[in-house]
């Protein structure tokens, strides 16, 4: 059990100076004032600021690269460099590298993470199609294995497979089944890529099939001008947008572009890869994004927006449109996910394992 006297909670709303009590891993009370009868570790948050623990939704916790030979491969992310960013709780993927890594590493891996204090759910597939799973079939990755919350794949860029219509509605279909029968809020992640036809697989899809849009989350949103004005477009639909960012504060010009920021969600990317090309198609330059890039984004934006309406995009937004349930806010009942910080640095994390 733990108290945490007399600290400013955003949940993300601010709730004021409170006192906050923990038992068994979830917040057990929140009020002005918390008197317990017997000694337990108690947290002085004087001076402090409480928020949820960050959700990153797309991270390559197995390590992601690969694209400049077996050379450029990135290492698998340590528990530590997650927590140091503030992240509680993480979405681990493949990457443009589906062949020499594979989802029995990525499922490993989560489970690692998870016993080491980290929520982490994964993401059946890579980018390429048909889908690489875990079992025989996607179905069955979303039916029978609770930490898997979806399927990635990579749409409108030069390395993926090139999808048809046809098969991104059935491949949306298959995910759309699944997720009812597992009473999951599955979804489809899409890697987007550079090339002009951006979301226009999606409006097709949506066009053809009585679909959710919600099933669609396409990421790295703000990647070039057509694929934002696309995403601009599907957040009107009611559509999920993600956000990558570089740790600069430059989602924000971004950010208020949308009417209704409630599905916008920031991620990483991290210990994924990101390059440039020549003319000729081969490689210029590679380097891997760290973790912490999620931190730094959101102390900019806190520091823009104030903590009300920056934590959202990193917490309440992102467990919503992913059927998280109990995390990314503040509340009675909820997961212990939580960060202390004292101005722009945090003093403690408190996560199920502590």
């Amino acid at each position: 059990m733990k108290l945490i006297k007399n600290i400013q909670v955003y949940a993300p709303e601010n709730l004021g100076v409170k006192d906050v009590l923990i038992s068994d891993s979830k917040i057990e009370k929140i009020d002005d004032h918390i008197a317990y009868p017997y000694s337990i570790e108690t947290i002085d948050g004087t001076g402090c600021i409480l928020t949820p623990g960050l959700i990153d939704r797309h991270v390559h916790i197995t390590g992601g690269g690969g694209e400049a030979g077996f050379i450029s491969r990135a290492r698998p992310i340590e528990v530590n460099e997650i927590l140091d960013a503030g992240i509680t709780t993480v979405i681990g993927l493949l990457g443009t590298d589906g062949y020499t890594r594979n989802t029995k590493e990525l499922f490993a891996k989560a489970k690692e993470l998870t016993q080491k204090g980290v929520h982490t759910y994964i993401l059946t597939g890579s980018y390429t199609y048909p889908t690489y799973t875990l079992t025989d079939s996607v179905e069955d990755d979303i039916v029978f294995i609770d930490s898997i919350l979806g399927v990635k794949l990579a749409l409108s860029d030069h390395r993926s497979s090139h999808i048809t219509d046809d098969e991104l509605v059935r491949l949306a279909s298959q995910i759309r089944t699944a997720s009812l029968i597992a009473g999951k809020q599955a979804n489809l992640t899409l890697h987007m890529g550079d090339e002009k036809q951006g979301l226009t697989p999606v409006f097709h899809a949506l066009e053809r099939a009585d679909i959710p849009v919600s099933l669609f989350q396409p990421t790295h949103c703000s990647r070039n001008p057509h694929l934002f004005k696309d995403a601009l477009k599907f957040a009107e639909m009611g559509g999920t947008v993600d956000l990558t960012c570089e740790g600069d504060g430059k989602t924000l010009e971004f950010i208020k572009q949308f009417k209704d920021t409630s599905k916008v969600t920031i991620s990483s990317d991290a210990q994924g890869s990101w390059s440039t090309y020549n003319e000729d198609g081969s490689i210029k330059e590679i380097g891997i994004t760290p973790v912490s890039n999620l931190k730094k984004e959101f102390i900019s934006l806190k520091n823009a927006l104030g903590y009300e309406k920056a934590l959202p995009f990193f917490t309440q937004n992102v467990a919503h449109v992913l059927g998280l349930k109990n995390t990314g806010v503040i509340k009675e009942g909820f997961d212990c996910d939580l960060v202390i910080w004292k101005d722009d640095e945090i003093k403690h994390i408190i996560t199920k394992k502590d």
